[in-house]
């Protein structure tokens, strides 16, 4: 498992386009609308905001990619004539990207601390590794499903967008919805992507009690992922479980 956790590290690493999609866009958008919203207490919402996008980006829309690429080219059915279980080589290829997604919104934080004067200190720091770690497994999961609902790269391009757009746009990364039509703000409460961005702010803030609640919510939402990614699950482009199948489950 070290090997295959090595060698799906470094392929994670070559992933310019997710890496561009979790950490260049964010810190982008952190610097561009920090200088253009000169607001200490925005500053602080913007960097939550942006580290959540960050990983939410890399753990959907690159683990939905690369699952998608593994089972095309035969990667599942190869596993299975191996010692090797295929839920060794899926665990690693999560532990991989939760690594960098960790690293990832790292990099978007210690930028907004360097350029905005954010302070986060020892206690902030450790708040935040459960909620980015949560998030990351949570989104993971997110991106199984997406990639068994996708045949090809089009489709998970398309599943992938309806997943995030939604999330993405009735949160409160960028944006207060205290004035928003009530329903809207009610549906931003059902979705999973809001409670990450409130736990990283309250992560960022101290609050140690206050991120319980959204955590809880993600490991809901993570289990709900997770049974729908296994019921979903296809071992390879033309779907399908034989009995066999079954047998290494």
């Amino acid at each position: 498992m070290d090997t295959a956790l090595r060698i799906l590290l470094k392929s994670a690493l070559r992933d310019r386009i997710s890496l561009f999609w979790s950490v260049v866009l964010p810190v982008g958008l952190l610097i561009g609308l920090g200088i253009v919203f000169d607001s200490p207490e925005y500053r602080g919402r913007l960097l939550a905001g942006s580290a959540a996008m960050g990983v939410f980006f890399w753990a959907l829309f690159g683990i939905a990619f690369e699952t998608l690429s593994h089972r095309n080219r035969g990667v599942y059915k190869l596993l299975r004539a191996t010692p090797f279980l295929t839920v060794a080589f899926v665990l690693s290829m999560t532990i991989a990207r939760a690594l960098i997604a960790l690293l990832s919104g790292a990099v978007v934080i210690a930028t907004g601390a360097v350029a905005f004067g954010v302070d986060v200190g020892w206690r902030e720091s450790l708040l935040m590794l459960p909620v980015l770690l949560s998030g990351t497994l949570c989104f993971t999961c997110l991106g199984f499903l997406a990639a068994n609902l996708a045949g090809n790269e089009a489709q998970v391009s398309m599943v992938c967008n309806l997943f995030s757009l939604p999330m993405l746009f009735v949160s409160e990364a960028f944006y207060s919805l205290d004035k928003a039509p009530h329903w809207l703000q009610g549906l931003s409460r059902v979705l999973p992507f809001s409670h990450f961005v409130d736990a990283l702010r309250l992560s960022l803030e101290g609050d140690a009690s206050g991120i319980v609640l959204p955590l809880l919510v993600l490991s809901g939402f993570t289990a709900l992922f997770l049974v729908l990614a296994v019921v979903t699950f296809r071992w390879d482009a033309e779907g399908g479980r034989t009995p066999a199948n079954r047998s290494r489950d």
